[in-house]
């Protein structure tokens, strides 16, 4: 979880040099939250193709079924940083500053999902 607000303190400190290393930055910022969480409930996702989705889905599963638009935004994400790094997407400054905050607040529902599951 610490490396997951790192993450989100590199995303923010980047909106103003680079919106799209913002956007990817937040995107591993949720992911690592994301892990984290998987991770205290003493899962582990295999290293394979298709271990992004899972670890989203696993976390989805397990929070607050009130974030689906969160986690629309999140696998939207996920599919941009995707087309950014190996083809051709632009990602605009607006977007790298919604998926910044989106980091942010996520990254506190999961901190706060880990500190109440732990005895």
């Amino acid at each position: 979880m610490a490396d997951a607000k790192k993450k989100a303190t590199a995303a923010r400190m980047n909106l103003a040099i680079d919106a799209e290393t913002a956007y990817q930055t937040a995107y591993q910022a949720m992911l690592k939250a994301s892990l984290a969480l998987m991770l205290s409930h003493g899962q582990r996702p295999r290293n394979q193709l298709g271990h992004h989705i899972a670890i989203i889905e696993f976390a989805q599963k397990h929070l607050d079924p009130s974030l689906v638009t969160t986690f629309a935004l999140f696998d939207r994400m996920r599919r941009k940083r995707n087309d950014a790094f190996y083809d051709i997407a632009l990602i605009s400054d607006a977007e790298a500053k919604e998926a910044v905050r989106t980091a942010e607040e996520y990254l506190q529902v999961i901190d706060t999902a880990i500190q109440t599951q732990i005895p």
